[in-house]
């Protein structure tokens, strides 16, 4: 899990990165319900995500690796539900990042 972290890390700042380059100063950074923009932002507010998902490879190792005994049912569990949240982030930078990419109608 660790390992794939950093991989999805890696592709998220790729295409933040990719994104910055081509967005203009002020992005969309809120839709409300009937999928219209009703708030801009900061391009640079593109790397929010990813930075969220850099602080679960910062803490991943000392949140599940170290805290429990290996084999223990704690350890099971604190990696099944860090797991699922590493898993909700990569989503919602996904989405994200997909959103911006059609607003900028690519």
């Amino acid at each position: 899990m660790y390992l794939l972290n950093i991989v999805v890390l890696l592709g998220f700042v790729a295409v933040a990165y990719w994104l910055y380059q081509q967005a203009p100063a002020r992005i969309p950074d809120h839709w409300n319900g009937a999928m219209q923009i009703d708030a801009y932002g900061n391009k640079i507010e593109l790397f929010i995500f990813p930075a969220l998902a850099l602080i679960g490879v910062i803490l991943h190792p000392a949140l599940v690796d170290r805290k429990y005994p290996d084999g223990s049912s704690n350890n099971m569990w604190s990696k099944i539900i860090f797991g699922v949240c590493i898993i909700a982030i990569w989503v919602a930078a996904g989405l994200g990042l997909l959103a911006i990419y059609r607003w900028l109608g690519r």
